[in-house]
């Protein structure tokens, strides 16, 4: 994920316009902050120790990764939806933009 983070800071185009958050399923802020600093992860990490997020998406297993696109009328659209992590931090983004209509 810092991978993944890196490869969308690193590009001029993408760098506002393309943002990671991670969810802490079940952990506390402690965790979720030491976890932060064991591995030096620079997008922001949040708390979910009452499983409350967990829930509203349908209580998913875990990696789980959610692209959603703001529109011009602040409206949203959920582009991808999917258990499981990814090998190639560059593919990954690469198919996120695609079906995102970034790219």
């Amino acid at each position: 994920m810092n991978d993944l983070y890196r490869a969308i800071e690193d590009r001029k185009d993408l760098k506002d316009r393309v943002k990671l958050i991670g969810i802490g399923t079940g952990n506390t802020t402690f965790e979720v902050d030491f976890f932060r600093k064991k591995y030096k992860v620079p997008f922001p990490l949040f708390s979910d120790q009452d499983y409350i997020v967990h829930k509203a998406l349908g209580e998913v297993r875990t990696p789980y990764f959610i692209g959603v696109k703001l529109n011009q009328d602040g409206s949203h659209q959920v582009f991808y939806s999917k258990l499981g992590g990814f090998r190639n931090p560059n593919k990954f983004l690469e198919k996120m933009l695609k079906l995102s209509g970034l790219a």
